[in-house]
């Protein structure tokens, strides 16, 4: 008797669990030591089995990628859910970014091998396309706080500069601090007496207040502020990370 075919349910259960051994491969060696036929041995599924989810190991790094788009999606929609200003909530987006960085160091470093053309070109079209699908929905969250930003009048968007290259800069002065600053980076004189949440909260407010974006950090509590809204909106995230004896201080 032929097997029973599995649900898109349990399709989508097991190619995560294949996705959850490809990480904790990651957290072991170097990505480019990582094979298909190591993952095969760390999952109770035959070869067919995972080839049947992944072609190879760039459409399974682009399948991480797209794993890593939903579960940021998911923060960030919280984020923008928070009734305050616009600068408030385009911040607590900035932070929701800094606490999965925290909670997922591993997906935060693989996330980003699906932009190498060797990965682009040999992953699935069906895989790339969702890959697009999900940035185009993150990024519609990003210029939807800068649309409510213009429309209040909180901030002007500069001449020289579109929405799409703020929210680009945002994300890169984010990305950047979160990767100058991680424990996985060798200490150096450089970061000497420099902490990851502090000089992500100083980039932060050093881009808005360039933006002119209102009120300015001058102006307002903005450490108060911003702990209150993550104490709501991510108390399950903090709770974990205080778990693994990693406190959010800003």
């Amino acid at each position: 008797m032929s097997p029973r075919p599995l649900d898109k349910q349990s399709l989508l259960v097991r190619e995560l669990q294949i996705m959850e051994a490809a990480l904790s491969l990651m957290e072991e060696m170097d990505v480019t030591l990582l094979t298909m036929d190591k993952v095969v041995a760390r999952v109770p599924y035959s070869k067919g089995t995972v080839y049947s989810h992944f072609s190879c190991k760039e459409d399974l790094f682009s399948g991480l990628s797209n794993h890593a788009l939903r579960t940021m999606i998911g923060l960030f929609q919280r984020a923008a859910e928070h009734k305050g200003s616009s600068r408030e909530r385009f911040m607590a987006m900035q932070f929701a970014y800094l606490i999965w960085s925290l909670l997922k160091p591993t997906l935060f470093r693989a996330s980003l091998c699906v932009k190498s053309p060797s990965v682009m070109g040999k992953s699935s079209t069906e895989r790339m396309d969702e890959h697009h699908a999900l940035e185009q929905k993150m990024m519609t969250i990003w210029h939807r706080m800068l649309d409510d930003g213009l429309a209040d009048g909180s901030f002007i968007l500069p001449l020289h500069m579109s929405k799409h290259q703020v929210a680009f800069t945002g994300w890169a002065s984010g990305y950047g601090t979160i990767m100058l600053l991680s424990d996985d980076i060798e200490q150096c004189a450089g970061r000497h007496g420099l902490y990851l949440e502090r000089e992500y909260f100083n980039a932060v407010n050093i881009f808005l207040d360039g933006l002119n974006w209102r009120p300015l950090s001058s102006e307002v509590d903005y450490r108060h502020v911003l702990q209150r809204i993550l104490n709501e909106r991510f108390q399950d995230e903090l709770a974990e990370l205080e778990a693994r004896g990693r406190r959010l201080i800003l």
